[in-house]
């Protein structure tokens, strides 16, 4: 790798969303890359980066129409602005790309896909006019991607000349900062944990394509020594949730990685995808073949998984035992495969950790990507 190396991030999301922009950012500068980042940072995550990262924080324009007009124009300039300093320019989604359309190609680019997608709109809210991103991938220095059955798809659908990169989700560190953060959450799920209870945990967004019903219905069956965990930011489908079931315990959206320190007290973790085709801005193969960060916060905590029927978790789970694949149509079965799991803990939590250790993301960036 060269010396004094930066990387300019463009990322036309919000911090908070993406984990794996966060997981980037701390290889590179543990690795001695300078850093800018171009983003939304409406929590301010970016006070943990102070003086090491180089901000320049986006704002929503008020005014729709006129801001999709010229918020184009101002973050193409901005870029070209800044990578007159910097030697690669990283794009974190497809949507950024779109933003940035033909300004990529003046530059040594890398376009980082989070999610199975084959184009996206030109104009929000039509298919008519798209945005071919496949021309942007075909001339990029490298296209990355989070799951390898993702990699070959995404390669016949645009007619890659090299395979993308398979960067998987996985946290940068496990290392947590001592400080108050859900305080009071921890030590109530301590009690729990404390009085011998069994805490299943899910955690991500919250949403019809996630299905948890069927885990909150199979965890109260298995009786007072279960609670069900769900951790996200739709506090009105988790209430309802809440109120149906009394196994079930809420806890709000927690700013990463703080909300790591719920995840290494759970004993399951919950993984849960269903194909959604009305969702116009992913294939709906996505959820197939999900690359989800939350496989690697449990793996990393040694915390052994339950999940529903898709290749995305099937070959993980077979290849390296580290959860049990369920019928989600049957809570029964969901109930038995969690009580399998939580009687034979010991084996899946080493199972879980030998397949956390076994991705090295610094070796992934920076000598298969930056080189």
């Amino acid at each position: 790798m060269e010396k004094n190396m930066r990387v300019l991030i463009v990322n036309f999301d919000d911090l908070k969303r993406l984990p794996p922009v966060l997981n980037l950012m701390d290889v590179l500068l543990r690795n001695n890359v300078k850093v800018s980042v171009i983003t939304f940072d409406k929590n301010n995550i970016r006070k943990k980066y102070e003086g090491k990262v180089n901000f320049h924080i986006l704002k929503t324009d008020s005014n729709k129409l006129t801001g999709f007009i010229t918020r184009k124009s101002k973050l193409r300039n901005l870029v070209n602005s800044l990578m007159k300093s910097h030697d690669y320019l990283w794009t974190t989604t497809d949507r950024t790309v779109r933003e940035l359309g033909s300004t990529v190609y003046q530059h040594k680019h890398i376009m980082q896909l989070m999610e199975l997608i084959s184009d996206y709109p030109l104009f929000p809210k039509q298919h008519i006019f798209m945005a071919h991103l496949g021309k942007y991938a075909q001339k990029a220095y490298k296209v990355v991607v989070p799951e390898y059955n993702r990699a070959h798809i995404q390669s016949v659908w645009w007619d890659l000349p090299k395979l993308p990169v398979v960067l998987p989700n996985k946290p940068s560190s496990l290392k947590l900062a001592e400080n108050d953060t859900a305080k009071d959450i921890i030590a109530e799920l301590k009690a729990m944990k404390e009085s011998g209870k069994n805490l299943v945990l899910y955690q991500g967004i919250i949403r019809k394509e996630r299905p948890l019903t069927p885990f909150a219905k199979a965890v109260q069956s298995l009786g007072d020594d279960y609670r069900f965990i769900v951790m996200g930011d739709n506090e009105a489908a988790a209430r309802e949730l809440e109120s149906k079931f009394p196994c079930v315990y809420y806890i709000p959206f927690i700013t990463p990685p703080d909300h790591l320190k719920v995840t290494g007290l759970a004993d399951v973790g919950v993984l849960t995808y269903q194909i959604d085709k009305n969702n116009v801005n992913s294939s709906e193969f996505n959820p197939l073949y999900c690359a989800p960060n939350k496989i690697y916060e449990y793996a990393g905590f040694s915390v052994p998984m339950i999940g529903n029927e898709i290749p995305g978790l099937r070959i993980p789970f077979d290849c390296y035992k580290i959860g049990e694949i369920c019928d989600i149509t049957d809570y029964k079965d969901i109930a038995e495969k969690i009580k399998t799991i939580c009687t034979n803990k010991e084996s899946y939590r080493k199972k879980c950790s030998d397949f956390y250790e076994e991705t090295n993301l610094d070796d992934i960036i920076i000598n298969k990507i930056l080189r």
